[in-house]
């Protein structure tokens, strides 16, 4: 049986508030995960950088 991926926080890096949930791939394991989205806060797309368990 395959083993599930556990759940990352994707936060935003300008007003620190979580926005996202996504599931980080194997290969992906070592680095931190850094996207640039849209946050409701902020009103503004921003980078968004994985967050703390």
């Amino acid at each position: 049986m395959a083993s599930k991926k556990p759940f990352t926080k994707i936060q935003c890096s300008v007003c620190k508030k979580t926005n996202y949930f996504t599931k980080k791939s194997k290969a992906n394991a070592e680095k931190k995960l850094e996207l640039k989205k849209f946050c409701s806060t902020c009103k503004k797309h921003t980078l968004h950088k994985e967050g703390r368990k």
